[in-house]
């Protein structure tokens, strides 16, 4: 269960990660973007795990 909502609470990250290193393989300037994109996707997973009480999920495994 853990591992599903660590998941898909950083599945915006992963896909932002991935179009930035791909972007930056093709050479294109757009890269920069999706790095940004990818950190705050990162925050917002942290803030979401907060929201859904993932220490207490961990606790009760």
């Amino acid at each position: 269960m853990l591992a599903w909502v660590l998941l898909v609470a950083n599945m915006p990250t992963i896909v932002c990660t991935i179009c930035s290193a791909f972007l930056a393989y093709k050479e294109r300037p757009q890269w920069i973007w999706f790095a940004g994109l990818a950190v705050l996707a990162g925050i917002g997973g942290l803030l979401t795990l907060g929201v859904v009480h993932a220490q207490q999920l961990a606790w009760r495994a």
